[in-house]
């Protein structure tokens, strides 16, 4: 490739656009092209100066180097090593779209990254490897959170130990009335009036219905408040049963988040449209609003249903001398056995006991998981911890570098941006989360606020501080000082693309310029113009039938 500026001229539809694509294709693949897909046919082929050769197509692709060829693997190696990394080395390409223009790929935070990588190598890879500690900590987080503490958690709410301890205490209570010798006193009181009798088995009967019914409506309404939350939520508490039964892994809360708001799939974090599951959701919210409230009030009724039953059977029981003592477990005991002591006494113990081993091994398995999750509550504080301390350390980073590197690629910024439109003399500002600033009639404009031509020039100013700081920066590995443009004039005026054109003409970076403007073809030499003409081109049907059988 010579040293000396390129200026590829063409009509509409002669190759320009092409052209361009296919010099990122030689490059880095058919993952850097813009808008294109090259076929199984497509070939690139790379001279330089020095003889090297770089050549991609078929799938495949070659690096040259003296009596050395590299392919795949070694080949896209040796050419990131001759040239840069493509994350670089694709900046200087700036599309005829102005979506595809570097400025408008870049986030806010990638544009500092971008940055730093040109101004020191070696601090943004610092950053980038605490970012990667980060998400690391965060994954992990995240994978102990679901895997290790909610489950200990859910078990711990499922024992649901209370119930059995009740349960063991109208036991014991039972069995301390056969021991005493009262029960015989209670059977003799229930069966010497009948209707008492009747009236409380009735009452207490009633109460196990309503106690029963009381449980399934809770559940329903633990069922119908989960969908009472926002619907991003409700996607990413999905995600905990999405994960991968093969590798398992988990997808990080946050990253799901973050997914969800720019419309990709939170698990996967492929482009989808996510309107009409969110709309689905939503109804799903709004009549679960309503079952909540209908629930609710469900509840209180069967409540206060429960409270006047049990009112009810204390004021019966109250009613008749020695049965204060009855509970709802001795009055079913002693109907079961048709009030047999000698069995109520027996079914009593095997309860009692079994009751006792069953309840020493809940509070067993209950100390248990509290102290696994007081464990791995600790773990979760110290990755914390060092979690917060990987973020301060990158927010110092960030900001010694916004200080210095920053503020210094801002200023070349500024001064190659003017000296290419002289007339328009703006200084650049960059904010600290990578938001450009630009000055104006009406106050500070924000990129998206800036005119066409404006855009164009603060992305050829932007890619040109950038090859140049690169190629002086020795470790940062880039040698491509060459920038690739694709119809770059067609919005500006005259005088700036004449200023502008002065500029690239005595700069030291090379210059590949594709343009339908004929206009331009003044400013270089016969030997730097490339022309691209359209061609007519005919085939028979043997010739598609052929082309159709290769496909």
């Amino acid at each position: 490739m010579s040293s000396d500026d390129l200026l590829i001229k063409g009509g509409n539809r002669s190759g320009k656009t092409l052209t361009f694509n296919a010099l990122l294709y030689g490059l880095y693949g058919p993952q850097a092209t813009f808008g294109v897909s090259p076929g199984r046919k497509s070939t690139v082929r790379f001279h330089f100066d020095d003889d090297d050769i770089v050549e991609r197509g078929g799938g495949g692709r070659k690096y040259s180097h003296g009596d050395g060829t590299y392919e795949k693997g070694e080949a896209d190696q040796k050419i990131e090593e001759r040239i840069g990394p493509a994350e670089l080395v694709t900046l200087q390409f700036l599309h005829s779209e102005k979506d595809e223009l570097p400025l408008a790929r870049l986030s806010g935070d990638d544009r500092l990254s971008v940055i730093r990588r040109v101004g020191d190598t070696d601090l943004q890879d610092e950053i980038e490897a605490l970012r990667e500690q980060r998400e690391e900590l965060e994954y992990e987080i995240e994978r102990i959170q679901r895997t290790e503490l909610q489950p200990r958690k859910e078990d711990l709410d499922d024992i649901n130990i209370g119930q059995y301890e009740r349960r063991l205490e109208k036991i014991e209570h039972l069995q301390s009335l056969i021991d005493s010798g009262r029960i015989e006193t209670i059977k003799q009181r229930l069966l010497d009036n009948e209707e008492i009798r009747e009236e409380l088995n009735e009452l207490t009967s009633r109460k196990r219905v309503v106690t029963q019914e009381l449980r399934k409506k809770r559940r329903q309404l633990r069922e119908a408040q989960r969908y009472t939350q926002q619907v991003n939520n409700i996607i990413v508490d999905a995600i905990q049963e999405l994960t991968c039964a093969v590798c398992d892994q988990i997808v990080v809360e946050e990253t799901a988040k973050q997914r969800l708001q720019n419309g990709r799939c939170p698990q996967c974090g492929r482009k989808r449209d996510l309107d009409e599951l969110k709309s689905h959701l939503s109804s799903k919210v709004e009549r679960a609003d309503d079952d909540v409230e209908a629930l609710e009030t469900e509840i209180e009724e069967l409540q206060e249903e429960k409270g006047q039953l049990e009112d009810e059977i204390e004021s019966l029981q109250d009613s008749v001398p020695d049965l204060s003592d009855l509970n709802d477990l001795t009055q079913h005991t002693l109907e079961d056995n048709d009030y047999d002591i000698d069995a109520v006494a027996e079914r009593t113990q095997v309860e009692l006991d079994q009751h006792r081993e069953h309840v020493e091994k809940l509070r067993e398995r209950k100390d248990r998981l509290e102290t696994e999750i007081v464990e791995v509550e600790a773990t979760l504080a110290d990755l914390d911890d060092e979690l917060t301390a990987t973020n301060d350390r990158i927010d110092e980073l960030s900001q010694e570098s916004f200080e210095e590197i920053i503020q210094s690629f801002r200023d070349a910024w500024s001064e190659n941006y003017q000296a290419m439109a002289p007339e328009l003399a703006v200084e650049i500002d960059i904010e600290s989360d990578g938001t450009i600033i630009l000055p104006g009639n009406e106050g500070a404009r924000e990129y998206d606020e800036l005119s066409t031509g404006e855009i164009w020039l603060l992305n050829l100013s932007f890619a040109y501080t950038l090859a140049e700081q690169a190629t002086e920066t020795e470790d940062a590995g880039h040698n491509w000082e060459i920038l690739v443009l694709d119809e770059p004039f067609a919005n500006i005026d005259e005088d700036i693309r004449e200023e502008t054109l002065e500029y690239i003409r005595d700069s030291d970076i090379q210059f590949i310029i594709m343009t339908s403007n004929e206009d331009l073809e003044s400013h270089f030499n016969p030997q730097q113009v490339k022309s691209l003409d359209r061609i007519q081109v005919q085939y028979t049907f043997d010739d598609m039938e052929e082309l159709i059988a290769d496909d």
